[in-house]
């Protein structure tokens, strides 16, 4: 089926298992730093329902939970000023606030380590660089902010691990920056044929980002030295979110006409199989969860076999990244429903109205959007409302 192929060239991989964490908390885009889109919640299981709901002017970014908290960035692109917020988790009460600073465009997206937000913006006052701040999560003052040299242009992320934040910018080629979590101080940067749109996957000893062709690397994480590059044979804007599961990187192209992107052997960066997805994989149980519009799949990562497909409703689509919580694959759809289903067998389990459509991948757009969850909530942007979700089993 178009839109639900992973191919693997060779069967070297072997039989794999999860080694997830079993995280408690949604550090920033697709939950973890490898952006692989599971979490493990004890307990957390449909039906849900929602616990609080709360309006924003704008575009609501993919959230932040930890602490108690619920951190999000509301508008950018639209007509109002971009702005995080802090939000109780228990009720969805605003804490505190920190608007963007005169001058520096949008906030993109956040990354959250050590009791720090980690963030970047569109550009600096004259478009003449780019700036990332760091927040303390426990009262939002400013720790310090960071200068980004050589490029204007930012549209990627922050993704934070180990004591250091990522992200890249782009204007004059592309650069990936890399900064010390507790000072600010500029440790590293790498030159890439392009910057946009791609926050950093990180691993212990890997990070990775992919633009369009795709053009993908991997840096080491201290040095910034660079380990491998895949070149897909052309270059250009734009960038998406590579993910890293199980020694396997998972680069899509956005603007391919055919397959939308590549699985790379994490080690040297030698491709090994093709897919296709309209938006960011999320992984667990030895598969990837590949989506199209019509169409929600789960792929055996090493031989390609596809254990079920899910379609949705007739006169609605899938409209983001799917999330994985323990063994339930979560996705948002065109018409507003949040809908789950069963991973290992890709049965409807639940599904809630949250009146808006969940639209989570809208490329080039600031800030970034996506679904999370931690602490017991699943928290999806939808339209300009930010929606948290328990377990009925937890209540």
């Amino acid at each position: 089926m178009k839109g639900c192929r992973l191919v693997l060239l060779l069967g070297m991989i072997g039989l794999l298992t999860t080694t997830q964490l079993a995280a408690q908390t949604a550090l920033g885009f697709q939950i973890t730093t490898d952006h692989a889109g599971f979490i493990q919640m004890r307990g957390f299981k449909p039906p849900l329902t929602v616990r609080w709901s709360v309006e924003f002017p704008d575009i609501v970014s993919y959230p932040i939970v930890t602490g108690g908290k619920v951190f999000v960035v509301d508008g950018g692109n639209g007509s109002e000023a971009s702005t995080l917020y802090a939000l109780d988790a228990s009720t969805g009460a605003t804490l505190w606030t920190q608007p963007v600073p005169a001058g520096y465009g949008t906030w993109i997206g956040f990354a959250f380590e050590h009791g720090g937000l980690f963030g970047a913006t569109t550009h600096t006052p004259q478009f003449s660089s780019g700036a990332m701040f760091a927040f303390s999560t426990n009262d939002g003052h400013q720790v310090w902010n960071t200068q980004l040299p050589g490029q204007y242009s930012f549209s990627s992320a922050t993704t934070a691990r180990n004591g250091m934040a990522y992200t890249g910018g782009a204007g004059g080629g592309g650069t990936v920056y890399a900064l010390q979590e507790s000072t600010g101080q500029l440790v590293w940067t790498g030159s890439v044929e392009n910057g946009d749109s791609s926050a950093p996957a990180v691993t212990d000893d890997g990070v990775y980002v992919s633009y369009v062709c795709p053009q993908t690397y991997r840096f080491d994480p201290k040095t910034g030295q660079q380990i491998w590059h895949y070149s897909g044979g052309c270059e250009g804007g734009g960038g998406d979110n590579a993910a890293v599961y199980h020694n396997l990187v998972f680069a899509r192209d956005v603007d391919a006409t055919q397959s939308a992107g590549v699985v790379l052997k994490a080690s040297n960066g030698s491709p090994l199989a093709n897919f296709d997805s309209r938006y960011p994989l999320a992984f667990a149980l030895n598969y990837a969860f590949v989506t199209e519009l019509s169409s929600l799949s789960a792929v055996n990562i090493t031989n390609g076999h596809t254990l079920w497909s899910a379609t949705p409703e007739p006169g609605e689509g899938y409209g983001c990244s799917p999330l994985v919580i323990n063994d339930v694959v979560y996705m948002g759809t065109s018409t507003g429903n949040l809908k789950a289903y069963s991973a290992r067998t890709g049965q409807q389990v639940d599904a809630v109205s949250l009146g808006e459509p969940v639209s989570c991948n809208i490329p080039y757009i600031a800030p970034v959007v996506g679904m999370g969850a931690g602490q017991g909530l699943l928290v999806v942007p939808a339209g300009n409302k930010l929606v948290a979700l328990e377990s009925t089993a937890l209540r």
